[in-house]
């Protein structure tokens, strides 16, 4: 395991190689950290970890012998359609080294510039990943690789912030609603149910995306209601996190859920 750590350290240094150049773009987006594979295509996939505005990907596939193998590739954000979908591009990179099992030599570690690679994520959980490895190109469709649902039932304390905008009334445009305080999930015979201090969110019907999910859901508040989507939401052990969109009958709205798991 320690060789086999030391090998990836080294090919990860290798993918980074050809984007210290690069020029850096800031971003408040999605975190596209998972595990990315198509269903249709079993046996090959895309793990991402991501920092900053830098996604740092290893492919592993079957090379030209049918042979399964992996590369490298540090993909910055390189533009924003006019739709919205951020592109990332970079350098793949394949890394050879000593056997697992034998003494590890850094002399025999060699990095080779395979090819490039670009992802353009419609959304946080789809992807189209484009590509070229020793001249044989490849377009695949990936999305967030599920294997087990993260709970998001329990009690929590915190808060929803959001804002408005798209009002009917141009003069709503821009007004912050916090509802802050301690707040519950539950799993109802209609659907999740999420209740604030103030408001409540009903009939949610939650999709996990990897390792995040979604909940589609209708909420009331004084005076008003409405369609809500929840998405990106992080169950963790410490608490829960995401964000959030919808609409009433007069203004559109987005913002952040988040909250500590409260101790049982």
């Amino acid at each position: 395991m320690i060789l086999r750590s030391k090998l990836l350290r080294a090919a990860l240094f290798a993918a980074a190689i050809g984007t210290t150049t690069a020029a850096s773009a800031t971003t408040t987006g999605p975190n596209y950290s998972d595990m990315w594979s198509n269903a249709q295509e079993s046996g090959w996939g895309l793990t991402i970890d991501q920092q900053a505005d830098v996604l740092l990907g290893t492919l592993f596939i079957y090379n030209k012998f049918e042979l399964a193998t992996w590369y490298t590739v540090q993909l910055r954000l390189d533009s924003i359609g006019p739709n919205g979908i951020p592109s990332y591009s970079g350098t793949i990179f394949e890394t050879t080294g000593p056997a697992l099992g034998k003494p590890y030599d850094q002399t025999l570690v060699k990095y080779r510039q395979v090819g490039t690679m670009n992802i353009q994520f419609g959304d946080v959980a789809h992807g189209l990943m484009t590509y070229t490895i020793d001249g044989a190109g490849a377009v695949k469709q990936i999305s967030r690789l599920t294997f087990a649902d993260n709970p998001i039932v329990g009690s929590y304390t915190g808060a929803t912030s959001d804002i408005t905008y798209d009002c009917k009334n141009p003069a709503r445009n821009g007004i912050v609603t916090t509802d802050a305080g301690p707040f519950t999930i539950t799993k109802e015979p209609d659907g999740y149910v999420l209740k604030f201090p103030t408001c409540t969110v009903t009939n949610g019907v939650y999709v996990q995306q990897g390792q995040i999910g979604q909940v589609d859901a209708i909420y009331t508040c004084p005076g008003v209601a409405g369609e809500i989507k929840f998405s990106s939401l992080q169950s963790e052990q410490s608490g829960i996190l995401g964000t959030y969109t919808g609409r009433d009958a007069s203004c559109s709205f987005r913002g952040n859920i988040s909250g500590i798991r409260t101790p049982k």
